[in-house]
């Protein structure tokens, strides 16, 4: 049967890029990991997108449609053993890394790696400059999604003991983090036209970051 029971009664937007998401959350590769995750969140951001006028659900999908296959061609680099983009090297670097470590890797490499250039290669500067808002207003039906993945943390000892010693405040931490990445690659994609120099600059600070992000995955998500 796979991973996923597919509710058909309901709309299924962007639906060949949720049917590939199963595809790949079904193989036994370390990409199932974040498939399986990311599947969880385009139905959450499609069910959030449905009730917004239909200049932003068509951007809000337009961007879903070319945003997701940056991660489908890191699957198919490592299934054909082909090199790996900047963002996505560590996440296959290792595969015997536990689902939560996979999890927050793949999203350090597809927000703040893969984020920008997918709006900048599908969206002119107005464009960006006139959806900003409300593509980060997602966030409130990311922070929903973020939570339940926060509760599946608990089996984990190392996160479990960060949960203690932060009062739970972590919960809050993560989700500012989240809302942090993604505002800065919507900022790095209006300065690509903007201030090319800038966004360089920005992008170079941005992958020293992912680096640091991914050695806490591998350290401390256990």
């Amino acid at each position: 049967m796979g991973f996923f029971v597919i509710a058909f009664a309901q709309p299924r937007y962007n639906a060949p890029l949720l049917d590939t998401l199963q595809e790949i959350a079904n193989s036994n590769t370390p990409s199932k990991y974040f498939a399986r995750l990311y599947y969880k969140a385009i139905e959450t951001t499609n069910r959030y997108t449905i009730a917004k006028p239909d200049s932003v659900k068509q951007f809000i999908f337009g961007f879903e449609s070319l945003f997701a296959p940056t991660f489908f061609r890191s699957y198919h680099n490592y299934i054909t053993q082909q090199p790996q983009e900047f963002s996505w090297k560590n996440y296959y670097a290792d595969t015997g890394l536990n689902e939560l470590q996979y999890q927050f890797m793949g999203m350090n490499a597809h927000i703040n790696g893969d984020m920008w250039l997918a709006l900048k290669d599908k969206f002119g500067y107005d464009t960006l400059k006139k959806y900003k808002q409300p593509l980060l207003q997602f966030q409130k039906a990311l922070n929903s999604f973020f939570d339940s993945i926060y509760v599946a943390t608990g089996k984990y000892k190392k996160v479990k003991r960060l949960h203690f010693f932060t009062l739970g405040a972590d919960k809050i931490m993560g989700r500012q983090m989240i809302f942090n990445w993604r505002k800065r690659q919507v900022q790095m994609a209006l300065l690509f036209y903007s201030n090319p120099g800038k966004c360089k600059r920005k992008l170079r600070r941005v992958k020293k970051r992912m680096q640091h992000y991914d050695r806490f995955a591998m350290h401390w998500i256990k």
